[in-house]
């Protein structure tokens, strides 16, 4: 910080409405990163106060009443502010309402300021307020005495430094707080499951992800989306998982699937297979899954789309066998994506440590587990049921995902040679 001399002031006062009087002020000088001077005191205002106010600042009406008027003080606030860079949170209300006192008086004060609520609006875009304590508490700074003049201008100045410090990294548009910088250096660059904690060690936040640091990293930046995960998040935990799927599968153990709404394949009496979105029951069978019914809305228009466009399935009139075996034939084709490339099948993945290997094992249409193992790939898939470390039955969540990760694997693999292929289990 340079040597220019800053004073942060705070002032309390009778209210918001344009005849309001200054209660209390507080001055804290501070330069060369040292605090100064500190100057407090209360005002009397002349006219009563509310009882609202009262209770709101725990200043009552006979203190204000023994309390030094203004002009009595003046000479004092203006000896501390000439020269130096104006600073409170809302300089348009608080160097406002001073300069109205002083050009009252005949008077009039010109500085520079430095408003810390347009510095956060500018610095931290997206977050959905900006008062002093919401500031305060993102950044983690506790104000000792709200809605006193001092407590407020402490925190003000503890604000107005972490402010300072964002322009000077000219972190304008990304921002780690300083104590997820330090969490964040701790975490793996590698596949696995992160845990978002609170300062009671609460976890918040679940996340399976390929590159747990670079998701980290996203997760944590300063952004509108994700403020309460910022302010919540004390530290950061990581479990090794290998590959990506499987930490979406320790994810959904804490965090199960469970589906609102499916979209299901049904058949006319004449033969003619067609899709039904349904409302979803336990143990129901399907090709879609979801929890929010614009969703599934929105994937059955489209399939509905595609089958209009491309077969005879709203003729009124009653259909050919040639019709019927065409539209079936599209429907098949578009039920595929939702099933397994084989019944039986292995997905070979990097493991959590250097010559480890994992693997996810489908038999007869689902998943059947996943295991580690340092044994070659030809080894694991000779008797895979042998190195399977957790067993699944029929998991909804666990199957819809893994259909998911094989699907991506297919795309990237296009791009890229470093991707494994689907070994066949026989």
């Amino acid at each position: 910080m340079n040597s220019r001399r800053y004073v942060i002031c705070d002032i309390e006062a009778t209210g918001l409405h344009e005849e309001k009087e200054i209660i209390e002020i507080a001055l804290i000088t501070y330069q060369d990163g040292k605090i100064t001077d500190v100057y407090e005191t209360l005002i009397n205002p002349l006219k009563e106060v509310s009882g609202f106010i009262q209770d709101l600042t725990s200043i009552s009406q006979k203190q204000l009443a023994e309390a030094p008027k203004f002009y009595e003080v003046a000479d004092a606030i203006r000896m501390r502010l000439e020269g130096g860079v104006f600073v409170s949170h809302n300089t348009d209300f608080d160097f406002g309402l001073l300069r109205k006192k002083y050009i009252e008086m005949g008077q009039d004060i010109k500085m520079k300021t430095f408003c810390t609520l347009k510095v956060a609006h500018h610095e931290i875009p997206g977050l959905r307020n900006y008062n002093l304590d919401a500031l305060c508490g993102f950044f983690g700074i506790k104000i000792k005495q709200r809605h006193r003049a001092i407590g407020d201008a402490e925190a003000t100045l503890a604000l107005f430094h972490e402010l300072f410090q964002l322009r000077l990294k000219n972190y304008t548009k990304i921002m780690y707080l300083p104590h997820h910088e330090k969490a964040m250096k701790k975490v793996s660059t590698k596949s696995g499951l992160l845990s978002f904690k609170d300062n009671k060690g609460k976890t918040i936040h679940l996340e399976a992800a390929f590159n747990m640091e670079k998701r980290a990293r996203e997760l944590l930046e300063v952004k509108a989306d994700n403020r309460d995960l910022l302010i919540r998040t004390e530290t950061i935990e990581e479990e090794l998982t290998g590959t990506p799927l499987i930490a979406e599968f320790k994810r959904l153990m804490y965090h199960a699937f469970t589906p609102h709404w499916v979209i299901t394949m049904m058949g006319h009496k004449d033969g003619e297979k067609f899709f039904k979105l349904l409302p979803y029951k336990r143990g129901a069978q399907g090709l879609w899954f979801f929890t929010d019914y614009l969703d599934a809305k929105i994937k059955i228009k489209e399939l509905e789309r595609k089958l209009k466009t491309e077969v005879y399935l709203y003729r009124d009139s009653e259909k050919s066998k040639e019709e019927i075996l065409k539209t079936n034939l599209k429907i098949e084709q578009l039920a595929r994506e939702t099933r397994f490339p084989n019944e039986n099948l292995i997905i070979m993945g990097e493991g959590r440590s250097i010559g480890e290997k994992s693997f996810v094992l489908v038999r007869g249409g689902h998943v059947f587990g996943y295991g580690y193992s340092l044994a070659s790939e030809a080894e694991i898939e000779a008797n895979p049921e042998s190195f399977i470390t957790r067993r699944f039955f029929h998991h909804l969540g666990v199957d819809l995902t893994t259909k998911r990760y094989i699907r991506e694997l297919k795309n990237m693999r296009q791009k890229s040679d470093g991707w494994r292929s689907l070994a066949e289990v026989r």
